[in-house]
């Protein structure tokens, strides 16, 4: 890019992204390929950036109250530019809005983050669970959860940071993701359990015979430890069988609300391992291939992060309660 070249707004929403997330300013200046000294020039002077000998350029056609009104209709908003500027009848260009929500320093544009879809009764369950658990000793529950992975890769990792002086990378996915591993895991403050690979269409018998091979073994190690064990509500795990199963085995339970994966611990290993298994974008040929990765990923869990998940539940329980049982960053 030639020297002495001005930002672009591109460039400019870019630095001011960055930015908030505190990268510092030679980590963004490497990112977009610009001087240090621009990407400096730039965040110190914001508003006045680009001006000549400092002359006043155009009269803005908004005021400060407009422009204002603009950044609070846009704040947390799905609202497209064009949207917000009929919105409030503005007589500017749509790029003029976008220029003045980039150049508040206080939005950036991100990806909405999925969440339980909660109802009236489910916050309620949810509430009650926290204040029922504030005082809670987590160092006794046993948490699990089942995560399919698929050769390809999830979705999400398909986004990069693409620089536009090159080609555009692609994201090569088969028919039907070319093949997949349901796995079920457990952990708690004594250690992880051994993972099973289960059928994808696992049934009450399957749930009970993963249960028999793995939480019983872990269970016995420590029989005088009152472990309680924690699962989600699929019906697989509420059946009439398997809660049959778990009287005669006397394995307790820890009551756990439904539609709340936040409030598992386990989510947040899976999701550990996923950023690993798939780092760098990285797919599989075969089956076995990914078994081993899913496997070396589980083993590369140590006590350090088990504990840190473990802690993190009361932070939860907290979160939950200020948000009145809505859903929480987790």
């Amino acid at each position: 890019m030639p020297r002495g070249k001005q930002l672009s707004d591109y460039e400019k929403g870019q630095i001011q992204a960055l930015f908030a997330e505190k990268i510092s300013v030679r980590g963004i200046a490497k990112r977009i390929g610009r001087s240090h000294y621009v990407v400096l020039n730039y965040l110190k002077n914001r508003r006045g950036y680009g001006s000549k000998n400092h002359k006043r350029g155009r009269k803005s056609k908004l005021n400060n109250r407009q422009k204002r009104q603009i950044v609070e209709c846009a704040s947390n908003s799905t609202k497209s530019t064009l949207e917000i500027r009929n919105e409030l009848g503005l007589d500017v260009h749509r790029e003029t809005v976008r220029r003045i929500i980039i150049n508040s320093g206080r939005i950036v544009r991100a990806k909405m983050l999925p969440a339980p879809a909660l109802k009236p009764k489910h916050i309620e369950k949810r509430l009650i669970f926290a204040r029922k658990n504030m005082d809670t000793s987590w160092n006794t529950i046993i948490f699990s959860d089942e995560k399919k992975f698929i050769l390809d890769g999830p979705d999400g990792f398909s986004h990069y940071w693409h620089d536009l002086k090159k080609e555009p990378r692609y994201f090569k996915r088969r028919n039907f993701g070319g093949g997949s591993l349901m796995v079920w895991g457990a952990f708690s403050a004594l250690g992880k359990l051994k993972l099973a690979f289960t059928s994808s269409r696992m049934n009450s018998e399957d749930y009970q015979e993963v249960l028999q091979n793995h939480l019983i073994p872990f269970k016995n190690r420590f029989r005088r430890i009152p472990l309680l064990f924690q699962q989600d509500n699929a019906s697989i795990h509420v059946s009439k069988s398997t809660k049959g199963w778990f009287e005669r085995k006397r394995i307790k339970l820890f009551e756990h609300p439904p539609r709340s994966p936040e409030l598992n611990p386990m989510e947040n290993l899976w999701g550990i391992m996923v950023r690993r298994i798939y780092s760098n974008n990285k797919q599989y040929s075969t089956k076995e291939e990914l078994k081993q990765a899913i496997l070396d990923a589980w083993d590369a869990i140590d006590v350090q992060m088990i504990n840190n998940l473990v802690n993190s539940m009361r932070n939860r329980i907290f979160d939950l309660i200020q948000r009145n049982g809505e859903a929480i960053d987790y």
